[in-house]
């Protein structure tokens, strides 16, 4: 990637389909991004897309791995909005029907019969 950046569209897309950003590649784009203006990262351009994808998939996996650890017959409806609301927030738009989050509200509709 010497000298050049993803688009931003292509980074918030490895979002919506699993693909993680990690702390390298965040890294990466922001010294590229600083190379190429010579002023450092800039707001709201690439390396600030990456690092805010990175969080977000980071913040979805910590909400998911709490709730995956309990036993499924303690998952709450709050345990599965939680989640819910964290994967919402990674791929920008409502998780489909399969998701994670789905699950979970399917397991914690069981759970509260």
């Amino acid at each position: 990637m010497s000298g050049q950046l993803p688009d931003k569209d292509i980074i918030q897309d490895r979002a919506v389909h699993g693909l993680p950003v990690t702390t390298d590649e965040v890294s990466h784009i922001a010294s590229t991004e600083s190379e190429l203006t010579g002023t450092g990262p800039i707001k709201g351009g690439k390396a600030a897309t990456a690092q805010s994808v990175h969080d977000k998939q980071q913040n979805f996996l910590d909400k998911a791995g709490d709730v995956a650890r309990k036993p499924a017959e303690q998952i709450t409806k709050e345990d599965a909005a939680e989640v819910q609301k964290a994967e919402a927030r990674l791929i920008g738009g409502q998780p489909e029907k399969g998701s994670m989050s789905a699950n979970l509200q399917s397991a914690a509709d069981k759970n509260q019969q």
